[in-house]
């Protein structure tokens, strides 16, 4: 089948599609057949890397008022699959996982770079499947990481119940053959909130967060724990802290010939850089790699669960599975709670951070599973990610470059 004008655009127009800086050129990769629908994998070629899209497709007669109709066909209407049933409950399947039970699924909204699925057990929900709409070489991080913390019981992290792959031309490969995953199953918590919600409200409303905060360091201390010991750990040796060092390095430059506040700092945020390379550091593992308040679950009895492993956004998937160091999830989530008290807009939001950082520093330390937190190391990562931040504010939300700012003259402080 040839895809459309229409299609193109429907594809362009999706929350999940990465290219809106380009006008995309789809071709097919693969169709592959499959209960209730086609799964297409679309290759767009047309941006500075080519990107491979995950679209399932139904063919309808005539669509239902729940249907997102991605174009009209001489046979009639390709929806999205993923709306119905009969695909998402038999992609469930084929991931192993038992539907006897399923009486219904539904999609959830508010998804940007995949498409979340709800199904019910008895009418209750139960199962959440996360389907990735880009495709990668290799197991995504986020299914390795998930199934080896719920192997390991974690209590951090919901059960993980399946994961399904695919193969697909590859011209780049030996072998000619790509292989990937597809998407993943996991339990569905039910009435869980946000992590940056939740800090966001507490922070407007000048309550104390400290006992959540501790809470969650206790939690990512846990991660890391479970992750040092399952998976690869390697020495931080001359090659690995030239590399980190390089990329501090280079992120500094970018946002310095960006951002003129920046620039002024240089010199200080570089030495340090040069302080913390000159450390010891500890052993680097696989981290979660993206942590912040908005990546972590707050349970209805007390606790937290952490989610979404897939890393980084911005890093090619394949570094994402390199070892890393644990404590730039620290400085991830201590930039999290700067973020939270500067939305919050209140004058003591400054103090509730504070306080908020220090429970949350003196717990991870304490815990089990911890890695240490060499002063030095932990402050380059925090400007590090300062530094990031203060890029990204000054490209798209210029109002907000004073939050980073501040968090860069704190850490240098």
């Amino acid at each position: 089948m040839d895809f459309t004008d229409d299609l193109s655009a429907w594809l362009a127009q999706q929350r999940w599609f990465a290219g809106k800086s380009h006008a995309p050129r789809f071709r097919i990769l693969d169709a592959q057949p499959v209960p209730g629908a086609t799964r297409y994998l679309l290759m767009d070629d047309a941006g500075s890397l080519p990107a491979l899209y995950h679209v399932p497709l139904t063919l309808v007669a005539s669509p239902s008022p729940s249907d997102a109709v991605a174009c009209r066909t001489d046979d009639g209407y390709l929806v999205d699959a993923t709306r119905h049933p009969d695909f998402a409950v038999g992609m469930l399947a084929d991931m192993g996982v038992d539907v006897s039970r399923v009486t219904g699924s539904r999609v959830l909204s508010g998804e940007q770079s995949n498409t979340s699925i709800v199904f019910d057990e008895d009418g209750e929900p139960t199962i959440i499947l996360k389907l990735f709409r880009t495709l990668h070489h290799g197991e995504n991080p986020d299914v390795t990481m998930q199934r080896v913390l719920s192997d390991a019981q974690s209590p951090y992290v919901p059960k993980f119940l399946g994961s399904l792959d695919a193969q697909w031309p590859d011209a780049g490969r030996a072998s000619g053959v790509a292989r990937g995953t597809l998407g993943f199953a996991q339990e569905f918590l039910p009435g869980v909130r946000d992590g940056w919600e939740v800090a966001l409200e507490a922070a407007r409303d000048r309550r104390d967060f400290t006992e959540a905060a501790r809470d969650l360091g206790i939690a990512v201390a846990a991660v890391h724990g479970a992750l040092g010991a399952t998976l690869e750990t390697v020495d931080a040796g001359t090659p690995e802290v030239a590399a980190t060092a390089a990329t501090w390095r280079q992120r500094l430059a970018t946002a310095a010939a960006e951002v003129p506040a920046v620039a002024e700092r240089l010199p200080a945020i570089d030495a340090v850089y040069q302080a913390a390379l000159e450390r010891p550091w500890p052993r680097l593992q696989r981290i979660h790699g993206d942590l912040h308040l908005g990546q972590v679950l707050a349970v209805p009895q007390g606790g937290w669960r952490v989610v979404d492993f897939e890393g980084e956004p911005l890093r090619p998937m394949h570094e994402r599975a390199i070892p890393d160091l644990a404590p730039r999830d620290v400085a991830g989530m201590l930039r999290s709670f700067d973020y939270a008290s500067a939305v919050a807009g209140d004058a003591d939001a400054g103090a509730w951070a504070a306080a908020c950082r220090e429970a949350f520093l003196d717990a991870y330390a304490a815990a089990l599973g911890a890695v240490d937190l060499d002063t030095l190391l932990l402050k380059a990562l925090v400007l590090d990610k300062a530094v990031y931040e203060a890029m990204y504010e000054a490209r798209n939300r210029p109002d907000w470059l004073p939050v980073p700012l501040a968090g860069i003259d704190a850490a240098l402080a």
